[in-house]
This record gives C-alpha cells, sequence and structure tokens, in this order.
C-alpha cells in the first residue's frame, strides 16, 4: 500500500480496496443514510445474507460477541472478538 493504494509488486496493478469498515460506515452517514439503516447494511444483512444469523450480525443472548464501538465521529474506538476486548486501536 503507497498512497492509499494497494498495488501488485509485480506490475503494479491495483490489488484492491484500502477501505476500512469504519471508514465505509461514515461515508454512507455522512452521504445521508440514517444511523440505524447504516448499522444494518454493515451487520444484519450482511450476516443474513450470508446465512450466518444464528450466530452473528445483532446484539442478542447466544449469539457471539463481536462488537465495534465508534467514537460520535464513528471512528473505531474498540472491538470485541467472541466476548474479549481487543487491543483499541493506537
Amino acid at each position: 500500500v503507497e498512497n492509499g493504494v494497494a498495488r501488485l509488486v509485480e506490475g503494479g496493478a491495483i490489488a484492491g480496496s484500502t477501505l476500512t469498515m469504519d471508514r465505509a460506515f461514515r461515508f454512507v452517514v455522512d452521504a445521508g443514510v440514517p444511523v440505524e439503516d447504516a448499522v444494518l447494511m454493515s451487520s444484519t444483512n450482511p450476516a443474513r445474507l450470508l446465512g450466518m444469523s444464528e450466530r452473528v450480525g445483532s446484539v442478542a443472548v447466544g449469539l457471539d460477541a463481536d462488537l465495534v464501538v465508534l467514537d460520535d465521529r464513528f471512528a473505531r474506538t474498540a472491538v470485541m472478538a467472541q466476548g474479549s476486548w481487543l487491543d483499541p486501536p493506537r
């Protein structure tokens, strides 16, 4: 990744995106999508589409405790994976 662009070492072709989920979430909210809809778009709907909604995609008893905590500007401040807090971003 150089200057925000992921490229292959050989040939320099674009290799993929460097967009993170928190930036994508902030982008759609800034574009006018209500926060509640953005949450569904980034968690519940993909889990349901992938057939994983019995395990992830919502906050409910019995599901994996995978959470992302965002600040008031929707920047990631903490992450919980399967019930354990990971180190916050530095």
